[in-house]
């Protein structure tokens, strides 16, 4: 299950390079592509919450180390937090006022890559190590 979880960080992260380098090289022309990138993006994205959110909810069963449980509940708090952030973002960023401000549209998009980058590498890190057996089991 950790490789899973990898994987779709690896793709989400292709995902965003790939939209961040249309980002600045692209002009309101590319709107249908914009459109398209960021339904691939979110679907993405939801399929890989599902799976870590399973992923998560198994753990939450079993004893945990104190250090475990700690990651975890830091884990949710952030998990919302930026949840809330993109659905903050699609609901602000809609077509019409994509095209009417390219420029802070990219910005807000870098901003939020940077905060999705961040979880992922802060995952990588302290979540997807509890998926072996000898961490998160409380002695």
């Amino acid at each position: 299950m950790m490789m899973d979880l990898r994987r779709d960080h690896d793709g989400l992260r292709r995902i965003m390079h790939d939209f961040a380098l249309m980002m600045h090289s692209g002009q309101l022309k590319d709107m249908p592509d914009v459109a398209r990138r960021r339904i691939a993006f979110s679907q993405g994205f939801r399929e890989h919450m599902a799976r870590e959110d399973a992923m998560v909810q198994t753990l939450r069963k079993r004893p945990l180390l104190p250090e475990a449980s700690q990651a975890l509940r830091e884990h949710g708090r952030a998990i919302v937090a930026l949840f809330l952030r993109y659905s903050d973002h699609i609901k602000i960023w809609t077509p019409a006022q994509i095209e009417a401000d390219w420029a802070g549209y990219r910005a807000a998009v870098l901003e939020l890559q940077e905060g999705l980058r961040d979880q992922m590498a802060w995952e990588e890190r302290h979540l997807h190590p509890l998926l072996m057996p000898k961490d998160r089991i409380a002695a």
